[in-house]
């Protein structure tokens, strides 16, 4: 499982701003592409990957 703030922080590094909605749009666009399965919200706590 990987936290909403740990993806932040990967996707933009130690620099920018993050908009509050930056993430989810980026997910829904892999969801949409690979399947909606594949990426599960574990509400509070971030995303994980299904088997």
């Amino acid at each position: 499982m990987v936290s909403k703030g740990d993806l932040e922080a990967l996707v933009l590094g130690l620099e920018g701003e993050v908009s509050s909605n930056m993430l989810e749009v980026h997910v829904s666009g892999i969801r949409r592409k690979l399947g909606r399965g594949l990426i599960e919200t574990v509400r509070g706590m971030g995303y994980r990957i299904s088997a």
